[in-house]
C-alpha cells in the first residue's frame, strides 16, 4: 500500500482528498504546515507527497526546495491557486514534479498521482553510465563531466539518464514525458524547464574541462526531441 503525505493547510480540502486518495487504496499522512511535514518525513518513507503553495509559515515551494537539497527523492506534486506562467516555472524549478491548479477534480488529482508513482522497472537494472566524458551513477544519483561534479535536481538527473541511456539517438518530447514523469500528460513547460536547467549545468561542467578533452552537450533536434551529443573541440 503506498504511503501519501498530504500538506495542506484548509482542512475541508485536506480531509476531502484523504478520504478520496484512502478510498483508492492509499494510506494518507496529513500536515498542516511545512514544519509538521519536516517532522513526518525524517521518521516515515513516502511514496508521494502532495503540497500546497499557500502554507503557514514556510510555503510550499521552498519546503520543496529544502528537500531536494538535501535529495529528497519521492514525486511531489505541488497544489495551488496560482497559474502563470512564472508561477508554474517557480513551482517545478523548486522541485516539484508536477503542478495542479485549483480548483481541480479529485479524478486529475489521483490520476497525477497515479502517474508520479509510475516507475519504469528497466532503469533498476543499469548501474553505471558513459557517454563521452560523461560518467552518471545511477545508484548514488552523482554525474561528472571529465571528473567535474554536475549537481542536478531529480527530474534534470532522470532525463539525463534517459538521455545517456539512449544516446546517440533522439530521444522524442512524448517518451520524454513517458519515462521521466511517468504519463504522457505532461506540460510543455515542465519539459522546456527540466531541458534549460539539464543544459545549463552541462554547460558550466563542460566550461570547467580541458578543451582539449571531447566534449558532451544536450542537442535540441527541432520538431523531433533531443539527444546527447559528444564531440572533440
Amino acid at each position: 500500500m503506498k504511503l501519501v503525505l498530504l500538506v495542506e493547510d484548509e482542512t475541508e480540502l485536506a480531509d476531502t482528498l484523504t478520504d478520496g486518495l484512502e478510498s483508492q487504496g492509499y494510506r494518507v499522512h496529513h500536515a498542516a504546515d511545512a514544519e509538521d511535514a519536516r517532522v513526518r518525513t525524517e521518521s516515515h518513507r513516502y511514496d508521494a507527497l502532495i503540497v500546497d503553495w499557500m502554507l503557514p509559515g514556510m510555503s510550499g515551494p521552498d519546503f520543496v526546495r529544502e528537500l531536494r537539497e538535501e535529495d529528497y527523492a519521492a514525486p511531489i506534486l505541488m497544489l495551488t491557486v496560482r497559474d502563470s506562467v512564472d508561477d508554474r516555472v517557480e513551482g517545478l524549478e523548486s522541485g516539484a514534479d508536477d503542478y495542479l491548479t485549483k480548483p481541480f477534480s479529485f479524478e486529475e488529482l489521483l490520476a497525477r498521482v497515479r502517474a508520479l508513482l509510475r516507475r519504469p522497472a528497466d532503469w533498476q537494472t543499469i548501474d553505471d553510465l558513459e557517454v563521452g566524458p560523461l560518467q552518471i551513477s545511477t545508484a548514488t544519483r552523482e554525474v561528472a563531466v571529465a571528473d567535474h561534479e554536475v549537481d542536478l535536481r531529480k527530474k534534470e538527473f532522470d532525463l539525463l539518464r534517459l538521455l545517456a541511456e539512449e544516446s546517440p539517438a533522439v530521444v522524442s518530447r512524448t517518451s520524454i514525458a513517458e519515462r521521466v514523469w511517468g504519463t504522457e500528460y505532461v506540460s510543455d513547460n515542465a519539459i522546456d524547464v527540466t531541458v534549460s536547467g539539464l543544459r545549463q549545468r552541462l554547460g558550466e561542467a563542460v566550461d570547467k574541462t580541458d578543451k582539449t578533452e571531447e566534449s558532451v552537450r544536450l542537442e535540441t533536434i527541432r520538431g523531433v526531441g533531443y539527444r546527447l551529443q559528444t564531440e572533440d573541440d
